[in-house]
C-alpha cells in the first residue's frame, strides 16, 4: 500500500511539474515572432523624375518632367534654380534659389506621369540650371531628384 501511495506522490508532481511547463511554454510562445510597424516595401514605393525640357519665357521658367515608379506617392515638388553670370556646365549644382510646390498648387500641373512646373520672376540675364525634387509620401525613402538640365 505504501509503494502505491509514493507512486500516486509521484504522478502527482509530474503532473505539476507538466502543467506548469506547459503554461510556460504557452507564455513564451506568445511572445515569439516579429513585432514590428509595417514598413513600405521600398522598392515598390519608389518613383523618379526626369526632366525632359525647360524653357525660359521671358522672366518664367517651364519645365516639363516624366515620371516613372509609383509616382502616385509624389507629395511635393521643389522646384531649384541655380542662376550664374557665367555658364559651367561641369560644375556641382549649387542651388541659388528653390521653391516648395504641393501637387495642387497653380504652378504644378500633373497629366498621368508628365509633370510640367512653372515659375514666374526670374532674372532672364543669367545663366540658368534647374533640378526638380520630388517628396515621397514615405518619408523614410528619402527625396527623389532629378537630372540638371541646363538653360543657356
Amino acid at each position: 500500500m505504501e509503494k502505491i501511495q509514493v507512486t500516486l506522490l509521484r504522478i502527482s508532481g509530474m503532473k505539476k511539474y507538466i502543467y506548469w511547463g506547459l503554461v510556460l511554454l504557452l507564455v513564451l510562445g506568445a511572445g515569439c515572432g516579429k513585432k514590428v510597424w509595417p514598413e513600405p516595401e521600398a522598392d515598390d514605393e519608389r518613383f523618379e523624375i526626369k526632366i525632359e525640357q525647360a524653357r525660359l519665357e521671358g522672366d518664367c521658367l517651364y519645365v516639363q518632367a516624366r515620371l516613372r515608379g509609383n509616382y502616385q506617392n509624389l507629395t511635393g515638388v521643389i522646384l531649384e534654380v541655380e542662376e550664374s553670370v557665367v555658364p559651367c556646365p561641369g560644375c556641382p549644382f549649387m542651388a541659388t534659389s528653390s521653391e516648395v510646390l504641393s501637387p495642387g498648387a497653380q504652378e504644378v500641373h500633373m497629366d498621368g506621369d508628365l509633370l510640367q512646373v512653372s515659375h514666374c520672376g526670374v532674372d532672364s540675364e543669367k545663366y540658368k540650371r534647374v533640378r526638380l525634387t520630388g517628396v515621397n509620401v514615405y518619408r523614410d525613402l528619402g527625396d527623389v531628384r532629378s537630372n540638371v538640365k541646363e538653360l543657356y
